[in-house]
């Protein structure tokens, strides 16, 4: 239940936060959680930051995740050998031990590494990166126009390997413009740009993302240039531009309504097992 009576909503905590990473939430909880960390960046950025520890203990475990369990630590095994054999105090304590330097040291190696490479962070910068190489540029800001809009979604399709449509920001006051693709250090990318009627320009880019599939709407910006990024199912998108934040997040609340990415039917075996996973977790 996600309210305590018709008029009086749960308050929203930390601990509906870590469900919402965890994809734990029914889909009525889940959308007051999102609305939640929509309206509070400081909420956002927790999420983000447990989004990025719960994918980085996935990476680091990734090799082993498909191996199957050792007989001797089946429950079966281990349920016959705690009733053959007394543990005895010592034994107890030396096991708390183990495991408290265990977690101290994996505490220690995870504490300064930063986010996995190629998530949410790296999407920003290279939106960014893209938005100041391609929007200032005169003469050739995209490789195709708005009267080739088949072919721009056929050819940015094929290089994210799953089907993906245009925006339209018309109703805000920006037209399409066209687009094209962009290269990053973590694959192909889709580039739409945007200019209003001042020539202002606007993009949203996206691609696919390895790490951080499922993230809130998060701000970025580096000196004048900045804008919102986010992920759904495995694809990353990014609004970029020159306006105040307050006036780019309704826009990117615009381009997150209308695109839904759909999952890949070339997911590898590998991924959809990873799926099955956290579906249980």
């Amino acid at each position: 239940m996600s309210t305590m009576s018709s008029n009086t909503p749960v308050p929203i905590d930390e601990a509906d936060l870590h469900a919402y990473v965890d994809n734990a939430l029914d889909a009525a909880r889940r959308k007051e959680v999102q609305d939640y960390i929509d309206r509070n960046p400081q909420a956002a950025q927790a999420v983000a930051a447990l989004s990025g520890q719960r994918q980085l203990l996935r990476s680091a475990l990734s090799s082993i995740a498909d191996e199957p369990i050792p007989q001797r630590l089946s429950l079966s095994n281990l349920i016959r050998e705690r009733r053959q054999q007394r543990r005895w105090p010592w034994q107890m304590a030396a096991a708390v031990f183990l495991s408290l330097g265990i977690g101290a040291i994996g505490g220690l190696s995870l504490r300064d590494r930063t986010a996995p490479a190629g998530g949410i962070s790296a999407l920003a910068g290279e939106a960014r990166a893209s938005y100041a190489v391609y929007a200032t540029d005169n003469l050739h800001p995209v490789e195709m126009g708005p009267q080739q809009r088949a072919e721009l979604l056929s050819w940015v399709s094929s290089k994210l390997n799953q089907p993906v449509t245009v925006p339209d920001l018309t109703p805000s006051g920006y037209r399409f413009s066209g687009g094209r693709v962009v290269a990053t250090e973590h694959g192909p990318a889709a580039m739409f740009l945007y200019e209003a009627a001042d020539g202002t320009r606007l993009a949203v880019v996206m691609r696919r993302m390895a790490h951080e599939t499922d993230t809130p709407m998060l701000q970025h910006s580096d000196g004048h240039v900045g804008g919102y990024a986010w992920a759904v199912r495995g694809l990353g998108f990014s609004l970029v531009g020159t306006g105040r934040p307050e006036a780019l997040h309704p826009l990117a609340d615009e381009v997150r309504r209308q695109v839904q990415p759909t999952p890949s039917t070339g997911a590898n075996p590998r991924s959809r097992a990873m799926q099955r996973v956290a579906l249980l977790e």
